[in-house]
């Protein structure tokens, strides 16, 4: 196992991410002290602690340990967070649209039809 590896990894993965390790801890649910050690090389958590960490970081699950036997993470095909979030702003985009009457929801509505191709509607 390549700590010095998995650490140059999370300190990337945390400044891509904007995190400090205290933000990072925080996601995780760890102590900041947890984060140090993982970074300086130092300790090597338990599994329940990885998934954390894992998971704050927003890789999959099983990534800490790739990383370490010389692999890159696996590929995340979507944040299932930006997904619910992406979902809730549309549908209240929806709400306020359904509750207008007038000009806005005839743009949204013609919008629409050219993004699908579908000029007349379905």
């Amino acid at each position: 196992m390549d700590r010095e590896r998995i650490a140059k990894y999370v300190v990337a993965r945390r400044g891509s991410l904007g995190l400090t390790q205290e933000q990072l801890a925080e996601r995780a649910g760890v102590t900041v002290k947890t984060i140090y050690n993982l970074e300086a090389g130092e300790r090597w958590p338990q599994a329940r602690t990885r998934s954390a960490i894992e998971s704050a970081l927003e890789w999959r699950s099983g990534d800490l340990v790739r990383i370490g036997e010389g692999l890159e993470p696996a590929r995340q095909e979507t944040d299932m967070t930006v997904i619910l979030r992406e979902l809730e702003e549309l549908n209240a985009y929806f709400a306020d649209l359904q509750a207008d009457a007038g000009d806005k929801r005839r743009m949204a509505l013609a919008f629409l039809r050219a993004l699908y191709g579908e000029p007349d509607g379905r």
